[in-house]
């Protein structure tokens, strides 16, 4: 089963090791990423970052949709991390089960601030980003700008059409 999939730069980190882990009670991350997959010194890192309770997958995109879509995977509890809206809208778009999309900290890191759309403290987006969330918004699957558990969850659809007027 599919607790949630998010979206985050920084993939494995405090936030989703221990809080969202723990709040979602997973037995299983799986990372889906096409360039991680390839660099054995992320995939340690991200492996190290992982909590004990819960057992780490780094795969492709497509590979992540395959054992996804596994009916084996129903018996697992499983939460699903990538780092970009395209990887997330691929998922999204191939993967029924996922039942809803969760961001933040997403596109706020490097020096193309200035080129992205600010739609909260922590959540910019590149023009290209808007279609990708057009997209999973077509899956009917929800999308929530939430930090933590403890935030509420605000619509990030409803918040794209904000910034947009």
């Amino acid at each position: 089963m599919i607790a949630l999939m998010r979206i985050d730069n920084r993939l494995i980190h405090g936030q989703v090791a221990l809080v969202w882990t723990k709040y979602l009670g997973v037995n299983r991350i799986i990372v889906a990423n096409d360039d991680i997959v390839k660099n054995e010194v992320q995939k340690a890192t991200l492996k190290m970052a992982c909590p004990s309770s819960a057992k780490c997958s780094i795969l492709t995109v497509e590979d992540a949709i395959g054992v996804l879509n596994d009916p084996r995977a129903e018996g697992l509890k499983i939460f699903i991390v990538v780092n970009n809206p395209r990887d997330a809208r691929r998922i999204a778009e191939a993967v029924k089960a996922v039942p809803a999309v969760n961001i933040s900290n997403y596109g706020h890191l490097g020096n193309d601030l200035h080129s992205r759309t600010r739609i909260t403290d922590t959540v910019y987006i590149a023009d290209e980003d808007f279609e990708e969330f057009a997209r999973i918004q077509k899956t009917g699957k929800p999308c929530h700008y939430q930090v933590v558990p403890d935030n509420p969850p605000l619509d990030l659809y409803e918040l794209i059409e904000k910034v947009k007027k």
